[in-house]
C-alpha cells in the first residue's frame, strides 16, 4: 500500500509540513509526532517525560524510524512543536480521521451526530479570559474527534463554529451544539454545507424560546395533565401538524431518570429561523431512589430535519448523544491525559498536544477500546502494542 493511498497514521504524519532547516536534520518529522502519540498511549503525559521514555525503548525507537543511537533530548521536542505549523497539522490529522472512518461503515448510524463544543486549557494561562481555547468537531457514534481550531482572544465560538465546518466533510451529518451557537448564520452555514441541525434553544434567542415556550406550555392550568394533551393532539390535527412524543426511562447512579421529548411542526409554517422543521420540548424528571425527591428541568430546541426523517426518539438519542463531546473527549483529555495540569504554554505547543491528544484518544476508538485507563497501562507494559496500532 503507497503513502497516498494509506491510512495509517504514521504515514500520514510525513504529510505534515517540515518547518526546520533540512541541513544538520537528524530526527525524522513523522517519527517525531510518531513517538509523541505512542508515548501518550503507553500513559506519558508531555513530550519531556516522552523523551526521556524513548531513551530506554530501543525496539519502539526503531520501529518508528529513529535510525541514530542518540535519540532527541526534551528541547529538540520543544524546539519542533513550537515551530510546528499546527493549522496544518490539524488538516492532516482530520485527513487521517475522515480516512479512517470511511473504512468503518459499521460505526455509522441513520442518523449520524456531530457534536461540536469549546474547551479551556487551564494551564496555558492563570487568566481564564487569555488560556487557549480549542472549538472540536467530535462524532457521536464513537467520540472520535473530527476537527478543532482554535478560538482567539478577539472572538468567540460562534465564527469559529461555522470555519470549522470547512474543515471536514459534514455533509449527511446532524450537528448538535449548545445553545451559545444556537444562531441564525450557523444554521445557513450549515444548511449550506448539506447538513441538518438539532440545537437546543434557550433565551439568547428570546424571541424563538418564547414561541416554543408558549407552544408546549399546558392549554389549561387546571384540566388533568390527560386532558391537557389530547387537547394539544387535536390542536395539532385541526391544523394538519404533526405531534411526536418518546420516553425512555434509565435507572443509574442512585437516580430513575424519566426523558420525554415531544416533538411538532406546528410553528414551522410561520418560524422566521432557517431550514426550521420541528421544534421540541425535551423534559427530564430525576427521582432519587433512597429519598424519593424528585426535581425537574425543561429544555426547548429546534432541528431541520422534518419529521419523516427524524422522530422524538431519535431527536431525544441526538440531545443525549450530544454530550459525547464532554464524556469521551474533553473528560478523557482532562482525567486521563491530565491535559489542565500541562504548564506547556510556549507558542502553538499547548494546541499540537492537545491535537495530538485527540489523536491518541482517535487511535484508541478505532482499535474499539473502551477502558482507556486500563489500555494505558497495557501498553506501557507492552509499547510495541500501541507502535502497532499508528502504523495499522
Amino acid at each position: 500500500m503507497t503513502r497516498n493511498h494509506s491510512c495509517h497514521l504514521l504515514d500520514m504524519l510525513a504529510e505534515v509540513p517540515e518547518p526546520r532547516k533540512k541541513k544538520g536534520l537528524r530526527y525524522p518529522l513523522k517519527a517525531m509526532l510518531g513517538v509523541l502519540v505512542v508515548g501518550l498511549l503507553c500513559g506519558h503525559k508531555g513530550y519531556t517525560c516522552i523523551a526521556t521514555w524513548l531513551r530506554r525503548q530501543p525496539a519502539v525507537a526503531e520501529a518508528l524510524g529513529f535510525r541514530r543511537r542518540e535519540k532527541p533530548c526534551g528541547s529538540t521536542f520543544h524546539n519542533l512543536l513550537k515551530a510546528l505549523d499546527v493549522v496544518k497539522l490539524e488538516q492532516v490529522l482530520t485527513k487521517w480521521v475522515m480516512t479512517k472512518r470511511q473504512r468503518y461503515p459499521f460505526f455509522e448510524t441513520r442518523l449520524t451526530g456531530v457534536a461540536i463544543d469549546g474547551k479551556s486549557l487551564r494551564g496555558t494561562d492563570s487568566e481564564e479570559s487569555r488560556r487557549l481555547h480549542l472549538l472540536a468537531a467530535v462524532s457521536h457514534e464513537l467520540g472520535i474527534p473530527l476537527a478543532e481550531c482554535a478560538v482567539g482572544e478577539k472572538t468567540n465560538e460562534i465564527p469559529v463554529a461555522s470555519q470549522l465546518l470547512k474543515h471536514f466533510d459534514v455533509a449527511g451529518t446532524v450537528i448538535t451544539t449548545d445553545a451559545l451557537l444556537t444562531q441564525r448564520a450557523f444554521c445557513k452555514d450549515i444548511l449550506a454545507a448539506n447538513a441538518d441541525y438539532a440545537l437546543p434553544v434557550k433565551a439568547n434567542q428570546k424571541h424563538l424560546f418564547e414561541d416554543i415556550r408558549d407552544l408546549f406550555e399546558p392549554l389549561s392550568e387546571t384540566d388533568p395533565p390527560e386532558v391537557d394533551a389530547r387537547r394539544f393532539e387535536n390542536l395539532h390535527i385541526q391544523a394538519e401538524a404533526h405531534l411526536d412524543r418518546h420516553t425512555d426511562v434509565e435507572t443509574a447512579h442512585g437516580f430513575i431518570t424519566t426523558r420525554t421529548l415531544r416533538s411538532s411542526t406546528l410553528l414551522t409554517p410561520d418560524a422566521d429561523w432557517p431550514g426550521l422543521a420541528q421544534v421540541y420540548e425535551y423534559h427530564i424528571e430525576r427521582r432519587h431512589i433512597q429519598t424519593a425527591e424528585i426535581t425537574h428541568q425543561t429544555q426547548f430546541g429546534i432541528t431541520s430535519l422534518p419529521p419523516e426523517k427524524a422522530s422524538a426518539e431519535d431527536l431525544l438519542k441526538l440531545r443525549r448523544e450530544h454530550w459525547t463531546i464532554e464524556n469521551k473527549l474533553h473528560w478523557v483529555r482532562d482525567v486521563i491525559f491530565d491535559e489542565d495540569a500541562s504548564q506547556a504554554r510556549t507558542g502553538s505547543i499547548p494546541h499540537v498536544m492537545a491535537a495530538l491528544r485527540n489523536t491518541a484518544i482517535s487511535v484508541l476508538r478505532f482499535a474499539g477500546c473502551t477502558k482507556i485507563s486500563q489500555t494505558l497501562r497495557e501498553f506501557a507494559d507492552t509499547p510495541k502494542l500501541a507502535v502497532n496500532l499508528i502504523h495499522g
